[in-house]
C-alpha cells in the first residue's frame, strides 16, 4: 500500500512529466506546422487541412515525446523537492533509496500505460486519418486505408496492398473499364517501382475480358507510363514509427511472404515493445541528480542536464537503428542497444548516489 510519501513522490512525477510533456508537444507542433506550410497550395490542401493534419499527428507526437518528457519532469518537479530538502527530510524519517526509487517507477507505471493506450489504440487510427486528409487533399481520386491504396486515373482503377518507400507498389491490380462501365481487363503484378520516368510491372498477369472469352497472358516485366503520379507516394508511405504493434507484427508477415524487406519494420516493431521501457529508464536517470551536490543546482541547469541526456538517447537510438540496418544486426538488438545503454549508466549512476 502506497504510504503517503508515496502519493506525494508519484503526485509530482505525474505533474512534472506531463507539463514537460506539454512543452515539448507544443514545440513540435509548430514546427510540424511549419513543414507543412511547403506543401499548402498543392491541390485542395490549404491552411485548415495542414491544421486538422497536424493535430491528427499530436497522439503519435506525444507518445514519441513521453520518454524525453518523463526525464525533464522528474529532473524538475522531483529536482524542486531535493532544492527545497523534501528528499532530506524523507530519508530523515527513514524512506530508502529503494523506497524512493520503487515510488518513481509507480508513477513512471501509470505514465507508461497511457503512453501504451495512447500509441496503440489512439495514435495509429488518429495518423491514418490525417494520412487520407492530407491524400484526398493532394487528389480526390486517391485514397489510402488498411487494405491498401485505391486510385483513378480515368478508365482506369488502381490499387496496391502496400506503398512501400523508394517509389514502390507490391501487389499491384489495375482495373480497366469500357465507355459502356464493363471491365475489360484486370492486369495484376507483384511490384511496381517507379524510375526514369516510367513504372516497371514485375510477375505481370493480364486477363482481357470481351463477349468472345477471357484472353490470359504472363510477362515477367513491362515498363508502362501511366500507373500513378510518383509525387504522391510521400504522402502515401505510412513509416514504420507510425504503426501499431500488432499492425507491424501483421505487415512484416506480409512483407516476408512476399520476399520484400522488412528490416525496418522489424526494427520499428521491437522499438515499439521497448520504448515504454525507455520512460521507466529516463525515470532511473533522473534520480542520481536529486543528491548530492547536484540537489543544489538551478532549475536551468537541470533543465540543460535533462536536454543532454534526452537527446543524446534519441541520437544513440537513432544511430543504432541505421547501424543495425547497414551492418544486419539483429533487429531486436538495434532497436533495445539504447535502452540498454542508458539502464546501465543509470544503474550504475544510482549506486554511487550519495544522499
Amino acid at each position: 500500500m502506497t504510504t503517503v510519501l508515496g502519493r506525494y513522490v508519484i503526485a509530482h512525477v505525474l505533474a512534472g512529466t506531463l507539463l514537460a510533456l506539454l512543452l515539448l508537444v507544443a514545440l513540435d507542433a509548430v514546427f510540424a506546422m511549419i513543414a507543412e506550410l511547403g506543401d499548402v497550395g498543392r491541390g485542395g490542401y490549404g491552411i485548415w487541412e495542414a491544421a486538422a493534419y497536424v493535430l491528427l499527428t499530436l497522439p503519435r507526437r506525444i507518445y514519441e515525446m513521453v520518454p524525453t518528457a518523463a526525464l525533464l519532469g522528474g529532473l524538475l518537479w522531483l529536482g524542486n523537492l531535493a532544492a527545497n530538502s523534501e528528499l532530506t527530510a524523507m530519508r530523515s524519517a527513514g524512506v530508502t533509496l529503494g523506497r524512493l526509487v520503487f515510488w518513481v517507477l509507480q508513477g513512471g507505471l501509470i505514465v507508461v500505460l497511457g503512453m501504451v493506450a495512447l500509441g496503440e489504440l489512439v495514435a495509429p487510427g488518429a495518423e491514418a486519418r490525417g494520412q487520407n486528409l492530407k491524400t484526398f487533399a493532394f487528389d480526390e481520386r486517391l485514397s489510402v486505408s488498411r487494405i491498401g491504396l485505391w486510385a483513378r486515373d480515368g478508365n482506369r482503377i488502381v490499387h496496391a496492398d502496400a506503398v512501400l518507400p523508394g517509389d514502390r507498389l507490391a501487389d499491384v491490380r489495375v482495373i480497366e473499364i469500357g465507355p459502356d462501365g464493363q471491365v475489360t481487363a484486370i492486369t495484376e503484378a507483384r511490384r511496381a517501382s517507379f524510375d526514369d520516368g516510367a513504372w516497371t510491372l514485375s510477375g505481370v498477369r493480364r486477363s482481357r475480358l470481351s463477349d468472345a472469352g477471357v484472353q490470359a497472358e504472363r510477362v515477367d516485366e513491362e515498363r508502362v507510363e501511366r500507373l500513378l503520379s510518383p509525387e504522391y507516394l510521400g504522402v502515401l508511405v505510412v513509416e514504420p514509427r507510425q504503426m501499431a504493434a500488432l499492425d507491424l507484427l501483421a505487415y512484416i508477415s506480409y512483407l516476408r511472404e512476399n520476399r520484400l524487406d522488412s528490416g525496418p519494420y522489424e526494427v520499428a516493431f521491437w522499438q515499439r515493445l521497448t520504448m515504454p521501457a525507455s520512460t521507466w529508464v529516463m525515470l532511473l536517470l533522473a534520480i542520481p541528480f536529486l543528491f548530492g551536490r547536484q540537489r543544489e543546482a538551478g532549475a536551468g541547469r537541470r533543465l540543460f542536464i535533462g536536454v543532454v541526456l534526452g537527446i543524446s538517447f534519441v541520437l544513440v537510438m537513432r544511430v543504432m537503428t541505421h547501424m543495425g540496418m547497414v551492418y544486419n544486426l539483429p533487429p531486436w538488438l538495434a532497436a533495445s542497444a539504447p535502452l540498454w545503454l542508458f539502464l546501465a549508466i543509470a544503474v550504475v549512476a544510482l549506486s554511487r548516489t550519495r544522499v
